[in-house]
């Protein structure tokens, strides 16, 4: 099989992986009145999904190293599937908590292994393209999840709509499976550990992502709470509130395959990246400022195609960057663990800071970690410039 319908699969399992994530966020005022629950419980079962996101990336990198991609990433979205619909059947906190914590194991499970399955498949000159496509079907899917799913819990509260997406996240699981196999995959069985050791010990690789914060800071929190934001701080109907939700993240999937194709063939491609990483803080950091639904969604589609490119600039740079091409996975996983291991407490800070101040705070407050993070990561990679033009022929401002 050709690799064009293989990774049209993957994006295909990717989409509805992202609806998975966000379409619990216009269920979130049902959830709170049905189960009697305060901004900050809420932040607190949100949180639980990026703490499992966070803590699982390594091992779904490394087990991707063991077993195979296709097998871990399947094994991945079957959790996840099932995890949403536990959430659906909980009744309580505690019950939420444990749902959203699989889920996010789940989709930890699914990330690195399907993205390293990617640079497998497809062609090296390529990849950039795809990754950016990867990367804007996750926001697809994520747009259709609050926006459809807005419509779906207003017409049927918020369970139902979340079994009908976690079945349709298995049934994909079971595709990708069938589809995926005879892609070639790379195992190393005891090697990996050692394998993992050289690639850790890339300086690197602890730095990028630590300057791309912005990205998944702002992913995490407009993504999750911004719907709820709206209702509750702007007092939009929830149907108002839900299309500035899917704009931001719609507009990442156009925003990720053209972005995607101009980081390509950019020449400054650390310029590039840090540039939009720090536009990325800044503009997050003033969402409080107008409560207009114009200017929002102006702000919300300049801010999807953004974040979106931040993220993809940041994994095709880990994969370009990895020497050992059997552990892009591990990688990968590893990027995404630092920025999840931070990023996952964001909605829970967002909502503290909210309790104690205000929401104007909460955006400044986001937007001003993701922009201080960018600045350290600006001062380390100058330290590291030799390395980065001597021994990172990627890295070159003259490569393509």
């Amino acid at each position: 099989m050709g690799y064009r319908a293989q990774a049209i699969s993957i994006n295909a399992s990717r989409a509805v992986y992202a609806l998975n994530w966000f379409n619990i966020a216009p269920g979130l005022q049902y959830i709170s009145r049905d189960l009697d629950l305060s901004l900050v419980q809420l932040g607190i079962m949100t949180t639980a999904f990026y703490i499992g996101l966070s803590t699982f990336q390594l091992v779904g990198g490394l087990l991707a190293s063991r077993i195979g991609n296709r097998a871990t990433s399947s094994l991945g979205i079957t959790i996840l599937g099932a995890a949403v619909i536990a959430t659906g059947l909980s009744q309580n906190l505690p019950d939420l908590f444990a749902s959203r914590l699989f889920a996010g194991i789940g989709s930890a499970m699914f990330f690195s292994p399907a993205l390293g399955m990617i640079s497998e498949i497809v062609p090296q000159d390529k990849y950039s393209f795809h990754v950016g496509l990867f990367n804007g079907s996750f926001n697809l899917g994520g747009g259709i999840g609050i926006i459809g799913w807005d419509f779906l819990d207003q017409a049927f509260s918020w369970r139902t709509p979340l079994f009908l997406s976690g079945g349709i996240m298995i049934a994909l699981a079971v595709e990708n499976y069938i589809i995926l196999r005879g892609a070639k995959t790379s195992t190393f069985g005891a090697r990996v550990f050692s394998r993992a050791g050289e690639v850790l010990r890339s300086r690197l690789i602890w730095i990028l992502p630590i300057a791309a914060l912005s990205g998944i800071l702002s992913e995490t929190v407009i993504g999750q709470l911004f719907v709820y934001y709206a209702e509750t701080g702007l007092h939009m109907s929830p149907n108002v509130a839900s299309v500035l939700g899917t704009t931001y993240l719609i507009i990442g999937f156009v925003g990720g395959i053209v972005g995607g194709y101009i980081f390509g063939r950019t020449r400054k491609r650390i310029l590039m990246f840090l540039a939009w990483a720090l536009m990325v803080g800044a503009f997050t950091a003033v969402i409080w400022m107008t409560s207009s639904f114009i200017l929002l969604f102006l702000l919300l589609i300049l801010l999807g195609i953004l974040t979106v490119n931040v993220l993809s600039m940041l994994y095709t740079l880990t994969a370009e960057g990895t020497k050992d091409r059997g552990m892009v996975s591990f990688a990968l996983s590893f990027v995404n663990f630092v920025q999840n291991i931070i990023g996952s407490f964001s909605p829970l800070l967002f909502s503290l800071v909210y309790d104690h101040s205000n929401y104007a705070f909460s955006w400044i407050t986001i937007g001003a970690i993701g922009a201080a993070c960018v600045s350290a990561g600006y001062m380390s990679l100058g330290y590291l410039r030799s390395e980065i033009y001597g021994r990172q022929p990627f890295f070159n401002t003259d490569s393509r």
